[in-house]
């Protein structure tokens, strides 16, 4: 587990270069470049980046299974 927390902390975040990082900072949203990164450590460059306050609410404020129930869903569409 440490191994996999170090390697999170020392690669790019998904948040990094982002414009809208502010206001998902301000406002409590979060995309699914943020989602995929929160789960796995890593994200994809091509990943969609519309952050919302619901997908805020399942990655801090729900349990995992939720977020990646959510995930799959959107994959499947």
């Amino acid at each position: 587990m440490q191994t996999y927390i170090s390697s999170v902390f020392e690669g790019e975040a998904p948040c990094d270069h982002c414009s809208q990082k502010t206001d998902c900072q301000e406002y409590e949203l979060a995309c699914r470049a943020f989602s995929y990164y929160v789960l796995h450590g890593r994200f994809h460059d091509h990943t969609v980046r519309m952050p919302t306050h619901n997908l805020f609410n399942k990655i801090f404020k729900e349990d995992d299974k939720a977020l990646k129930n959510y995930l799959k869903s959107k994959e499947a569409e």
